[in-house]
C-alpha cells in the first residue's frame, strides 16, 4: 500500500505542479478508499468454517480466524440442503437443516468447490450409516 501511495503521490504532485492542485485531495480520497477495500478483502480471506462430524453430532464452527459461532446438530436429524439459484450466474446455496433451524455453509466458496463439498458431505453423512 505504501508503494501505491507513493506512485499516486508522484502522479498527483506532478499534476498539482502544473496548476491542477485539486487532484491532491481526490488522490488522497482514492487511496483511502483503496486501503479500506484492501483491508476488507484481507478480512474476508480469513473466514473459516470447520465442520466436525462424529457418530452422533454435526458441528459447524464459523469465524474470522477463531470460532465466533458454533452450531450443533444431531446427526440423525440433520439434512443437507442444496438449492440451485433460479437466476443464471448467481451462486447455489448449501445448508444444514434440522428442527426448523437452517445454517448456510460454504458461502465464500466458488461454485465447483461448493458442489464438491456437498458431494463429500453427502458421502460422509448418509452413505456411512
Amino acid at each position: 500500500m505504501l508503494g501505491i501511495a507513493l506512485v499516486m503521490a508522484v502522479i498527483a504532485g506532478s499534476f498539482a505542479s502544473m496548476g491542477a492542485w485539486l487532484v491532491l485531495p481526490f488522490s488522497g480520497a482514492e487511496w483511502v478508499l483503496l486501503a479500506y477495500c484492501f483491508r476488507l478483502g484481507l478480512r474476508n480471506c480469513r473466514i473459516r468454517e470447520v465442520i466436525t462430524i462424529t457418530e452422533t453430532l454435526v458441528q459447524l464452527e464459523r469465524g474470522y480466524g477463531t470460532p465466533e459461532q458454533i452450531y450443533r446438530f444431531q446427526r440423525a436429524w440433520v439434512a443437507l440442503d442444496w438449492t440451485e439459484s433460479p437466476i443464471k450466474g448467481y451462486p447455489s446455496r448449501l445448508s444444514f437443516r434440522s428442527h426448523g433451524k437452517e445454517i448456510e455453509i460454504g458461502r465464500f466458496l466458488a461454485e465447483p468447490e461448493r458442489a464438491a463439498l456437498a458431494s463429500e458431505l453427502r458421502k460422509i453423512l448418509f452413505d456411512s450409516k
